[in-house]
């Protein structure tokens, strides 16, 4: 399956392919970072069940990290064991400063169906969502200084910033 990376992803209008597959990484170490017809598939899935439904609650959303081929797994956190070499995730921040983390992990956590969430380094960190269709078992985890992908309930998360 052949993409353009300038097209508009299928019900995300607002996502492109190339938003999804752009890799600092990949860049500086040549590597073609191109996902076959199942990882464009399942990040079209992504797209369209949580990032586009958090773009238009919160505005423009930046994503830092979508889709990673194998090729770029030793140099990603947790590499192979990702959901992003699937096509399944994205590491996302807010475009304006003013909107916090805090508030897109919550509004994911109580209104999307995803399959994984961690809430990394808040609050000036970034949300790690992944979303697998017929596989969305709602985990939340939570990683920092005193967390490492620690399986938490939203509430603890409340509580650990005081809403």
């Amino acid at each position: 399956m052949s993409i353009n990376f300038r097209d508009p992803i299928p019900g995300a209008p607002d996502f492109y392919y190339g938003e999804l597959t752009r890799s600092e990484i990949a860049i500086r170490r040549g590597i073609e970072n191109i996902p076959n017809g199942r990882q464009v598939r399942a990040m079209e899935y992504t797209a369209r069940t949580v990032l586009q439904p958090v773009r238009n609650e919160f505005g423009r959303i930046n994503i830092t990290s979508g889709f990673s081929c194998l090729a770029l797994c030793p140099f990603i956190p947790r590499g192979k064991n990702s959901n992003h070499p699937r096509g399944e995730a994205a590491d996302i921040e807010p475009d304006d400063p003013r909107i916090a983390l805090l508030d897109i992990g919550i509004f994911i956590a109580e209104n999307l169906e995803y399959r994984e969430l961690i809430f990394e380094w808040l609050p000036w960190g970034w949300i790690h969502v992944a979303a697998r269709e017929g596989a969305n078992i709602g985990k939340i985890k939570i990683r920092g200084h005193k967390h490492k992908y620690t399986v938490v309930e939203l509430d603890y998360v409340k509580r650990l910033y005081g809403v």
